[in-house]
């Protein structure tokens, strides 16, 4: 350790260090020269902090995404969503689907609202076919809204004036990519554009598209005066979102209260909503995972964010635990230096500076290959958060700063105990190793190894139970086979004749096993009704109602328990309404058996009134698993209130994709000016779980980036003590011990610290998978054994990075560890 021969700039560094300008460059080659002449340690030090650097990278990036939604809009912090929930009859559903009379009455009635927009999906949420001359294009984001919605948010217009759009009746907003995809690259006002063959629309505008870090997802957009959705006003039936925009001097629970007032007001004689609430637009992305048939393809997790700040952290404090432990497992060999410095007079500062200054080195290029590992990571991280990432976003200023500050924070954790540590020491025993041994130091690499793999086991246990319950949601029984049905849009059909010749045409071919036209794909824009035992009640059981064309339950292969799938053939002048009910509604019913049900009328909103039980099914999973079922009901009528929006086709076929063409060849023959629009059933479910899939590869990749940290400390570890021990082991071989006895001898301390490792973890692990497990109102059930296999993986893993080690120095000669004694 050189001294400090002159005076020169002084620098205050933390914990009241100060340093002379005029030895950095002296500390700074004392530092690069240790890193170099202790090549193992360095390496392993800078592979598990590169590694923590480039999970804490993506992961912000990915949290910082996340996070900034909506932010963009200049009237961020005043734009609220009303949502609303349901009595205890609707199992006090949340959702932002309300009455299209919420926003005028708010505007009309509650001071502090200096603007409301309704937003709805065209169809509500049926996927449209745009044509334009002989061309179709299929549209998914295709919205009706009030003209004030371009005075709430911020769109970019591009062609048009968003003041103006709507003053025009019949006029239709698109998005640039919209534009270049339909029209291409060219002026598109006044163009016209037929919607599902019915209406025509004239383009009045053309926006920026929305970024993606925007919770609206519209692609185009026509006014809602143009429809019966905006002209008809109404409280009876809840299906539009709205936003309000409040005055900057407003108070929101003011608002709130006035607003869930119109409730009494409007609805006194059928109150089905409990209360209207508002929701900062701030909050809409991450928080509201609990609201049901939200039109937001967007949504994020306020969990998962918390989970990826959590990775970050664990990953980073394991890294910076390696460190620790590998610097003071080293205290021997750095013993004499230090000494040797002490005795030529460095003071106490220069000692703690050397262990810091070589910190700060090993993070700072760890930092540099972290950069480069998450570039090389970033095509993965995409695939498993399911969502883009942009390189620019490694150079984002938020980005540096807090990595910057990361390396100062890391620098003085990762430095601190080994600097402190090596300080407090005389020189006189510090140049004696044998001094060095059962100090504080080896009490304190047991109790960090402790927390190391105490974070290991809580991380292998919760990927295990994630991975159970996915498991779990995926061969679950759901009443029904999701495999092997495809649905396409039909919402461009013209006529009756020209439905059946579709139909007609997809069951002649070979592969085909039955067809059916339904409302809407189960769990997705089912009408919300209620059936009643009496004409006489008032109230009765809230279910979903599903309009179909014939023979439902075949298709679906839901489990028909008593009576007949729905007819498909019905004469004109039948006026009964057929329906097949599940069990929750027949118990509703108090029918003692399904057979007792058939044949029963049943009380429902359907119109004509006289309504028949034509079957009785088994209880399905229409929704998620994270919800209970409900009661549902299927029925066919002649000229039903609800449209059919899609055919579902069954087949059996190994060659989808030449199935799938066989389809196409036969929907553009019988339906040239509508867009071919299919979806798979089970595709549709799995995006039920998304976000928990997004959680569970999440969770998996960086836990098991994390325990490979853990392992590179542990094997550093392990050789830092193979080599302390190297003499006593050559003397214990030249007095008989075996290998397995040496084996064992370097190993059973770690076992100790593991096995006390799996003792704490346990109950930390149970108690956070049980929390996220409440969030499934169907769920796997926590074993013990569970985390016993976390805890044996764990041991296993340590086995087996140590043994190594362990083994080389139990084969090595005792003659080369004894000949300079």
């Amino acid at each position: 350790m050189p001294l400090l021969t002159k005076q020169s700039t002084i620098v205050r560094l933390p914990f009241n260090i100060t340093l002379d300008t005029t030895s950095m460059t002296s500390q700074i080659k004392t530092a690069w020269r240790n890193i170099i002449n202790n090549k193992l340690f360095s390496v392993l030090n800078i592979v598990g902090l590169a590694t923590s650097f480039a999970v804490t990278i993506l992961l912000l990036s990915f949290v910082r995404k996340e996070t900034s939604f909506d932010t963009f809009h200049r009237n961020f912090s005043n734009i609220y969503r009303v949502n609303t929930e349901f009595d205890a009859e609707y199992e006090n559903l949340k959702t932002p689907q309300l009455p299209n009379s919420v926003a005028p009455a708010m505007l009309a009635e509650v001071s502090g609202v200096e603007n409301t927009a309704r937003l709805v999906k065209h169809d509500f949420g049926t996927i449209a076919s745009i044509r334009v001359g002989d061309q179709n294009f299929p549209e998914s984001a295709l919205y009706l809204s009030d003209s004030s919605l371009f005075q709430i948010f911020d769109f970019q217009f591009i062609e048009g004036s968003a003041q103006h759009v709507f003053d025009q009746p019949n006029s239709i907003v698109i998005s640039a990519s919209t534009r270049d995809k339909i029209f291409g690259d060219r002026l598109v006002i006044d163009e016209i554009l037929t919607i599902n063959n019915q209406d025509t629309m004239r383009v009045a505008g053309v926006f920026q598209d929305l970024p993606e870090n925007s919770t609206l997802d519209c692609n185009m957009i026509y006014s809602m005066m143009d429809s019966w959705m905006g002209k008809n006003v109404y409280w009876s039936n809840s299906s539009y979102e709205t936003y309000a925009l409040l005055n900057p001097a407003a108070d929101p629970k003011l608002v709130e209260k006035q607003t869930d007032a119109l409730l009494d007001k409007y609805m006194a004689d059928n109150r089905f909503l409990k209360r209207l609430f508002l929701q900062p637009l701030a909050d809409v992305h991450l928080y509201s995972t609990d609201l049901h048939e939200s039109n937001n393809a967007r949504a994020g997790n306020h969990v998962t964010i918390k989970l990826a700040i959590l990775l970050a952290a664990i990953t980073l404090l394991i890294a910076c635990i390696n460190y620790m432990n590998l610097a003071t497992a080293r205290s021997s060999k750095n013993a004499k230096d230090v000494g040797v410095a002490k005795v030529l007079g460095a003071t106490g500062k220069q000692v703690i500076l050397r262990f810091y200054t070589e910190a700060a080195l090993v993070t700072l290029i760890a930092i540099a290959l972290g950069y480069g590992v998450a570039i090389l990571l970033a095509p993965i991280f995409e695939q498993i958060t399911q969502t883009t990432w942009s390189y620019h976003s490694l150079w984002n200023q938020q980005l540096i700063g807090i990595t910057f500050l990361l390396w100062i924070g890391i620098t003085l954790l990762a430095g601190s105990y080994p600097a402190y540590y090596m300080n407090k020491i005389s020189p006189l025993i510090l140049m004696n190793k044998s001094a060095l041994k059962n100090t504080f130091a080896n009490r304190m690499r047991r109790i960090l190894v402790v927390c190391q793999f105490t974070a290991s086991i809580i991380l292998l246990s919760s990927i295990m139970i994630i991975a159970q319950q996915m498991r779990y949601v995926q061969q679950k029984d759901l009443g029904y086979e999701p495999s092997g049905v495809m649905a396409i849009s039909i919402n461009s059909l013209s006529s009756k004749a020209q439905f059946q010749a579709l139909n007609d045409g997809l069951r002649n071919l070979a592969s085909t096993t039955s067809s059916v036209a339904a409302q809407s794909m189960m769990g997705m824009r089912e009408s919300g009704k209620q059936v009643r035992k009496l004409v006489t009640d008032s109230k009765g059981l809230p279910v979903s109602t599903n309009s179909v064309s014939g023979p439902i339950a075949e298709t679906l292969k839901l489990q028909l328990l008593a009576g007949n799938d729905l007819p498909e053939n019905l004469s004109t002048t039948d006026t009964t309404c057929y329906v097949l009910i599940n069990e929750t509604v027949l118990k509703y019913l108090g029918y003692a058996t399904p057979e007792a049900a058939i044949g029963k009328p049943i009380v429902t909103e359907m119109r004509p009134t006289n309504s028949v039980i034509s079957g009785v099914l088994s209880d399905f999973h229409y929704t998620s698993l994270k919800e209970s079922v409900g009661g549902y009901l299927y029925y066919r009528m002649n000229r039903p209130s609800e449209s059919q929006a899609q055919l579902f086709i069954r087949f059996q076929s190994a060659q989808v994709s030449t199935y799938l063409d066989q389809v196409a060849e036969v929907f553009k023959q019988h339906v040239p000016d509508g867009a071919f629009v299919y979806e798979f059933t089970d595709e549709h479910v799995a995006r039920m779980y998304q976000e928990e899939t997004r959680t569970a590869n999440i969770t998996g990749l960086f836990s098991g980036l994390a325990i490979l940290i853990s392992c590179l400390g542990l094997f550093g570890l392990a050789s830092s003590m193979a080599e302390q021990r190297i003499k006593e082991i050559g003397i214990r071989k030249v007095l008989g011990s075996s290998v397995n006895s040496i084996l064992l001898l370097l190993s059973k301390d770690f076992i100790k610290l593991v096995c006390l490792s799996i003792v704490i973890a346990t109950p930390i692990a149970w108690w956070a998978m049980h929390s996220w497990l409440a969030d499934f109102s169907y769920r796997i059930e926590l074993e013990w054994w569970v985390f016993g296999v976390a805890g044996l993986i764990a041991l296993l893993i340590a086995l087996l990075t140590i043994s190594g080690q362990a083994l080389r120095a139990a084969l090595a000669n005792p003659i080369q560890s004894l000949r300079n004694e």
